[in-house]
């Protein structure tokens, strides 16, 4: 065999796993054909959080006044905005493929297909061998009937990413993670937006009370975005250079750009053909160890059910390389943190309080308001809260979520303790500094054990 392991695709699942199993000292190549990093890093979650980031300036901007401070109306240079996202890019994948050679990880730049017993087709011709064969394929996004990504006006998330110019009004299609952040970063380019969801409420199927979802709704319709529930698009035809977008429901939304985001599929088409089981969705289905049906191939990250997460990849790559140097990594899935990058952010962390009475916790509820926050204030940010959710017999630590500034930042504290199963008072007791917005959590477990200093306890 040339190799220990060869790793099928370097995503952040990928090349994760390619680096750890280099550092355990296996004999590991990494097959990608295109950049290293992925969806996630050349075209979804960086991009993304940068262009987030960078229109987050317009926003305060926008808000200054209130501080006293008045800008003149910011002006948009799009060829040099999106020219900075893609320096943050190409210096993310330089540092990756250093890591990989600096772990001893043979980069292969090709397209690779898995034959069976441990051979590896690749596009250059050549043919490679390794004891274990791990599929970390990724996914791509869904186009729905009436919409195609062949037509220049409809956009993928690939595409609203990298465009030539600010379209004036945007209908977004689909009101998951992707969509809802896309129409976040277009309206602060001042374009006109409205989301279309098929379900009754945004961010469907994920697990979020209804106060979280009701806070983020309310923000995103204060930033002037347009959000129809309950509204299934039903194709879309030309007036001109503009689409006008009909739905079941009779309306009709002009558009300069149709973003269609209505979720992504995994990557695994032909894997059937080589006795590797797949469910009705075609994900790859796996053992308690990620392995496959296939004896020796493995599969990680949005091949695989659970939360297309590119942490949850990187999770798999590193419990994967654990495995093949016989060590262990407990991975829980109902404890894998997420952000959601709206304005407000929303985060959350372990279980809802309706998924804890569902499985039958009697619970113990905690909020404190970012309005109860000094720094809160002084930053402008008073809107949204901290929500802890705990077992009331053990106190233990089921879940958070946090709506408001910086939340991606804030839930890390909540994972820490929901991962490792601690109490209201791990997170209550110890001495926050002040004034900050981690304050805010720990006056969420403190108003959970009815003790709260700065808010009324329930």
């Amino acid at each position: 065999m040339d190799y220990e392991a060869i790793i099928i695709g370097g995503g952040p699942g990928g090349y994760v796993a390619a680096i750890r199993m280099g550092q355990l000292g296996l004999k590991t190549a990494l097959v990608e054909k295109e950049r290293v990093g992925g969806v996630c890093l050349n075209r979804g979650c960086i991009p993304t959080k940068a262009l987030y980031a960078a229109t987050g300036l317009i926003e305060r901007a926008g808000k200054a006044g209130d501080f006293g401070i008045d800008f003149p109306r910011p002006k948009i240079d799009l060829p040099r905005l999106i020219a900075w996202k893609d320096g943050i890019v190409a210096r993310l994948v330089t540092g990756v493929e250093k890591l990989l050679a600096a772990n001893g990880v043979t980069l292969i730049k090709a397209e690779a297909e898995p034959l069976g017993s441990g051979k590896v087709s690749l596009s250059s011709g050549d043919e490679i061998t390794g004891e274990r064969i791990v599929l970390a394929l990724g996914s791509a996004p869904v186009e729905i009937p009436g919409f195609s990504f062949s037509a220049p006006i409809v956009w993928s998330s690939t595409d609203a990413l990298n465009p030539d110019s600010i379209p004036e009004q945007l209908v977004v299609i689909g009101g998951g993670v992707i969509g809802l952040e896309l129409a976040t970063v277009y309206s602060r380019l001042g374009t006109a937006v409205t989301v279309l969801e098929l379900m009754d409420e945004i961010l469907p199927g994920l697990d979020i009370d209804r106060r979280a979802i009701a806070r983020v709704k309310a923000g995103l319709k204060a930033a002037g975005i347009d959000i129809r529930t309950g509204t299934a698009a039903a194709g879309y035809e030309k007036d001109g250079e503009v689409a006008v977008v009909k739905t079941k429901e009779g309306e009709r939304f002009r558009a300069d750009r149709i973003l269609l985001a209505v979720g992504r599929r995994p990557n695994s088409a032909g894997l059937a053909e080589l006795g590797i089981e797949l469910d009705r969705r075609g994900f790859v289905m796996v053992d308690e160890n990620l392995a496959t049906s296939v004896p020796g191939i493995y599969a990680i990250g949005d091949l695989t059910p659970g939360p297309m997460l590119a942490h949850k990849a990187s999770a798999e790559g590193v419990k994967l390389a654990a495995r093949f140097a016989k060590e262990d990594y407990p991975l829980d899935y109902d404890k894998i943190p997420q952000a959601i990058f709206t304005s407000p952010e929303l985060a959350s962390v372990g279980l809802s309080e309706k998924r804890a009475k569902e499985e039958g916790y009697e619970i113990l509820v905690g909020r404190f308001p970012y309005a109860g926050l000094g720094k809160a204030l002084g930053m402008n940010e008073p809107d949204g809260f901290f929500q802890i959710v705990a077992d009331a017999k053990t106190k233990r630590i089921l879940g958070a979520q946090i709506v408001g500034a910086e939340a991606s930042d804030l839930i890390s504290e909540a994972a820490v303790a929901v991962q490792n199963g601690l109490t209201l008072e791990a997170i209550a007791d110890p001495v926050h500094p002040h004034p900050t917005l981690p304050e805010g959590l720990k006056e969420a477990a403190e108003n959970a054990l009815g003790r709260a200093i700065h808010a009324v306890n329930r």
